[in-house]
């Protein structure tokens, strides 16, 4: 009889920065969507996905190998340069999330300058809203969860409007993360929407001690590289079809 093999969890490496930035956080992993946060950070796509990924990129198989010239209706950019006019978009939409991370943690501190999502006090009595201070930070990073999701779909959806303008390739390219977006990030989405009730307990731990300016200190650096590693996830798919542009560039 073959053995079984290990837990997931026991097989995915530690190879992002949220995986990392988790783990370093001690907290207790509650089951996900069918596997564990970590399992499904390491190892996203299980059987199920990758047959409905599949099938959903099989049925838009005429966009690929077939088609000539450009999308009906559609006019292809200059390519010349079209690489790197990507690639500063990636920048150019990370750096004003960063900014505005920036501004959210900054206000905390004093700053009187408008942020798009202020980081709440949590040293403040729950009688003044009804919740406390890691209900609060719960409701914040969720907010910043929502705000670049949003972001980094409008980012996906125009580059794969420009890449079916380009060519047949890319034209099949843009229906591939159409696919992977639908069918496996998507599910993704519940299993990074855990995050901030997983942390519940670890920030009601750190806010419930004698040792508060200490622990404050750790909980906003905490929270900080929790946010920034989530973004840096969120991002990756969005550098892959970057990188196949400016390929598909060089190449020609």
């Amino acid at each position: 009889m073959s053995r079984s093999p290990p837990p997931t969890s026991e097989r995915s490496a530690m190879n992002s920065r949220l995986q990392r930035a988790l783990a370093s956080a001690p907290m207790a992993l509650a089951a996900v969507g069918g596997g564990e946060l970590l399992a499904w950070l390491g190892q996203p796509l299980d059987l199920q996905s990758a047959s409905d990924f599949a099938d959903a990129f099989a049925a838009r198989a005429d966009l690929c190998p077939d088609m000539q010239g450009t999308p009906s209706g559609s006019r292809a950019p200059d390519s010349s340069g079209t690489g790197g006019a990507y690639e500063e978009l990636l920048l150019a939409t990370r750096g004003r999330v960063l900014a505005e991370l920036a501004r959210s943690f900054a206000a905390f501190e004093g700053s009187v300058e408008e942020v798009l999502i202020p980081l709440p006090r949590f040293d403040l009595p729950s009688g003044l809203d009804g919740l406390t201070g890691a209900e609060r930070l719960r409701r914040f990073y969720s907010a910043w969860q929502r705000e670049m999701e949003l972001r980094v779909q409008a980012l996906r959806r125009s580059l794969r409007d420009s890449l079916r303008g380009m060519s047949a390739e890319l034209a099949g390219l843009a229906a591939l993360d159409e696919a992977f977006e639908r069918h496996v990030l998507r599910a993704g989405e519940g299993a990074l929407a855990s995050l901030p009730l997983l942390m519940l307990p670890r920030w009601e731990a750190l806010l419930g001690t004698d040792a508060f300016a200490e622990n404050s200190a750790l909980l906003v650096a905490e929270l900080k590289e929790l946010l920034l590693a989530e973004l840096e996830q969120r991002l990756q798919p969005v550098l892959g079809l970057v990188e196949a542009c400016v390929a598909h560039r060089e190449r020609d």
